[in-house]
């Protein structure tokens, strides 16, 4: 079990001068880019969280639509096999749904799923979903609820004191996005999308190994980042993909809301990341259209193992999102992946 000390870490890193913000950046060229599934003919799939477990199995839970050519946002998983010819992947299997009503009523979108033991009415839960609930369709009010299953696979059962960081205000976007890295047995650190003052991308250490206990940390802004971006850790370092627009984005090609980037950077964990004098983040690469071969890049993800740390020190793998423009854009949301050797960042 990891039990990184995040006091300790805030302790340094509010001591510790950033020094590395005017270092040319460690350019890695991915190995290999490419296809990875797709929900089928008028279904979208997006936003990300794929984990592996010990025997190699992948498992990725992202958004997608129940019905053919209809916009509203489910849970689903998709189950990789690791063969000789690489990942095969079996159909995606709805796990969760937007509830008949109350505060996550319209989507529930952008899961993220880890292996943390946790109590429930006299139960322990072996694994927790963080997920994006909102109950206005025009997307305002999003805010971050919880559901927990004994199995990676499920069933899934909604707690039933969600949201567990709400967002009061109706006329802005709200919470939500959210990354957990388990810390330790009885706390995680979860990353998010937040259009509070922190913002616009926020974490906060939150006691979770009693659902009936929960204690919930202080907000802080993670500066430098843009809200769409997604962490994972290895023993000593900080990643985040996060969606960016490049400089000669066209604005006037559908869809205008989703960036052509995907920026891969990282951040040693002995520099100031919370408050840094500037910019921390060392870029590794970027994935843009000539990668991909679409005009469109987004909501991207790294794999990582159950807890949200790396799974190869060696080895960084970031699941993706293209899309063309124009008209038919949302129906050509199928995930990508791009893989990265890291062995250079750690000489």
């Amino acid at each position: 079990m990891r039990n990184l000390s995040l006091f300790g870490l805030f302790a340094l890193v509010l001591l510790v001068s950033c020094t590395s913000g005017g270092e040319k950046p460690h350019q890695i060229t991915p190995k290999e880019v490419r296809y990875e599934l797709s929900g089928g003919a008028g279904h979208y799939n997006y936003a990300p969280s794929f984990i592996q477990d010990e025997y190699g199995i992948r498992y990725g839970y992202i958004c997608e639509n129940r019905d053919p050519f209809e916009i509203v946002d489910y849970v689903y998983l998709y189950k990789g096999i690791p063969t000789r010819n690489g990942y095969v992947w079996q159909p995606g299997t709805e796990v969760i749904a937007p509830s008949a009503d109350g505060w996550d009523d319209c989507h529930i979108c952008d899961p993220d799923v880890r292996e943390f033991k946790t109590k429930w009415k006299g139960k322990t839960y072996t694994w927790i979903m963080t997920y994006l609930g909102v109950d206005q369709w025009d997307c305002n009010h999003n805010q971050i609820g919880l559901a927990v299953a004994e199995n990676i696979e499920g069933p899934w059962i909604k707690f039933d004191g969600n949201p567990i960081v709400p967002y009061e205000g109706r006329d802005k976007w709200g919470t939500g996005q959210s990354t957990t890295i388990v810390k330790n047995d009885s706390t995680i650190l979860l990353f998010y999308h937040s259009t509070t003052e922190n913002g616009p991308y926020c974490m906060r250490e939150i006691v979770l190994n009693d659902l009936d206990n929960i204690r919930l940390g202080e907000e802080r802004a993670v500066p430098y980042l843009t809200a769409n971006s997604y962490p994972a850790m290895s023993k000593d370092k900080l990643f985040m993909v996060s969606e960016m627009r490049s400089e000669g984005y066209d604005r006037s090609k559908i869809p205008t809301w989703v960036g052509d980037l995907c920026r891969v950077a990282y951040v040693s964990l002995d520099e100031d990341w919370i408050t840094p004098k500037e910019d921390p983040w060392k870029e590794i690469h970027t994935i843009t259209p000539e990668h991909s071969g679409f005009p469109r890049n987004h909501n991207p993800g790294f794999l990582t193992d159950t807890k949200g740390y790396l799974v190869d020190e060696n080895e960084l793998v970031v699941y993706f999102t293209p899309a063309v423009t124009g008209s038919d854009w949302l129906w050509s949301y199928d995930l990508w992946s791009a893989t990265y050797d890291i062995s250079s960042l750690n000489k």
